[in-house]
């Protein structure tokens, strides 16, 4: 029963989110459907397989998909549960300031990146928020009319994409892609067919990426071969051909090692589960003390407190779920874990409600304010939530990137308004 409940949700969600693309931002049903992929699909088909991997889960199938289905369903509810009233299929977004935008943001990423070379590491944190404006900028550009602009988008595509398929990193350049096509599709209005033809060819490509990143990385990572670029493509070339290809269709679905690969990357049961097995039995809950000190950690800075919360400390991680984690090795345990353990069972499916509304009366404040004075502003919203929809996410990754994002954005805003009432004042 459980596991039709998740199909039918994923279907329901996939022709949603299909249905607002190009009419609304559907940011919500995106989240939507990467939360039931990486909580209750991925983990589905690792129950299916009968994988004994590490990323078998630690519950019984039925306790464990039923709690992540309720709590996807309550964080929805609280998601959905603010009423949007816009319409964006006419984008009106002047080409120039596009141009101007994103220009200028793709200029403090570069300086930030040059930056982050000389200046300390204590720095690297904040720089690498600026580095991230990027993105931003290359979704500003693709509004832009100038040859130019569009010569830097697929530069700068181009480049995201090789280092990160090189480097076997693929979650930033999935989310950087996924919403470049959504700003592609609003400037274009690509046709269904086409945006099928993306999905699916891009869908193959991941599962065949999965299915040699293992071999891929072990050849890669070793210190003692030669790390130039040239033998990063040719030792690529070598394993991504026909054969790789074949390999998808030759074996059980349940048994596809290519398809098992990406499943256990995205599944986030795996954790979720050990959290639920450990406590309370183990380790007693927090009761919400782990969330208190998440938000004192992304408001007092590190130099006031040196010994404040850690983004995926290993610690954390075993203490909440009895496991083993090595020094240095960086975990979370998900959102939903970290709910369970500050809440408990039944009153984490409250929580993730609140949760889920106020995430949606955060982007309703952002849309009046700022969206629907100009269209333009468009382009933040992936900048704020991306860490919202990304596998191994925690509350306080959200929360900390969330409150950083929204101050440089204010610091660029304001930069940005003043630099065109400057001109304007000049042009009278």
């Amino acid at each position: 029963m459980v596991d039709y409940l998740v199909i039918l949700l994923f279907v329901f969600f996939c022709f949603r989110f299909a249905k607002n693309l190009g009419k609304t931002f559907p940011l919500f049903d995106l989240v939507a459907l990467l939360y039931l992929l990486q909580y209750c699909l991925a983990s589905m088909y690792m129950y299916m397989s009968g994988s004994e991997n590490v990323y078998l889960m630690a519950l019984e199938k039925e306790d464990y998909l039923t709690y992540a289905i309720i709590s996807c369903i309550c964080f929805f509810i609280g998601l959905f549960s603010v009423q949007f009233n816009f319409k964006l299929e006419k984008l009106s977004i002047s080409s120039r300031d596009a141009s101007q935008l994103g220009r200028t943001l793709l200029i403090i990423s570069l300086v930030s990146s040059l930056l982050m070379i000389f200046l300390p590491n204590s720095l690297s944190t904040i720089l690498n928020f600026f580095v991230m404006l990027n993105t931003i900028g290359l979704y500003c550009l693709v509004f832009s009319n100038k040859k130019s602009d569009k010569i830097v988008i697929i530069v700068y595509f181009s480049v995201i994409a090789i280092t990160s398929i090189l480097n076997a990193l693929l979650i930033e350049f999935i989310i950087f892609s996924v919403f470049l096509l959504i700003f592609i599709n609003y400037r274009y209005k690509i046709s269904r067919k086409i945006k099928l033809v993306v999905i699916f060819s891009s869908f193959i490509f991941l599962i065949m990426f999965q299915g040699i990143k293992n071999d891929y990385r072990q050849d890669t990572w070793q210190s003692s071969v030669d790390q130039s670029f040239m033998t990063k493509v040719n030792l690529l070339s070598n394993l991504f051909n026909y054969n790789s290809f074949v390999s998808l269709f030759d074996t059980n679905f349940f048994q596809n090692d290519s398809i098992l690969g990406m499943m256990s990357r995205l599944n986030q049961g795996w954790q979720t589960s050990m959290v639920m097995k450990h406590v309370p039995d183990n380790v007693d809950f927090a009761y919400g003390m782990e969330f208190v000190s998440d938000i004192e950690a992304v408001i007092v800075p590190r130099f006031l407190s040196p010994n404040k919360r850690k983004v995926n400390d290993y610690e954390r991680f075993n203490y909440y779920t009895g496991y083993g984690l090595r020094k240095g090795t960086s975990m979370s345990v998900g959102i939903f874990g970290d709910f369970y353990l500050n809440f408990g069972y039944f009153g984490s499916f409250f929580a993730l409600f609140i949760f889920g509304n106020l995430v949606s009366r955060l982007l309703l404040f952002f849309y009046k304010k700022f969206i629907l004075r100009n269209h333009i502003y468009l382009i933040w919203i992936p900048y704020f939530f991306s860490y919202l929809i990304r596998p191994g996410n925690e509350f306080f990754m959200v929360l900390n990137h969330l409150v950083k994002a929204l101050i440089i954005f204010y610091i660029i805003n304001k930069f940005y308004l003043s630099r065109r009432k400057m001109k304007n004042n000049l042009i009278k």
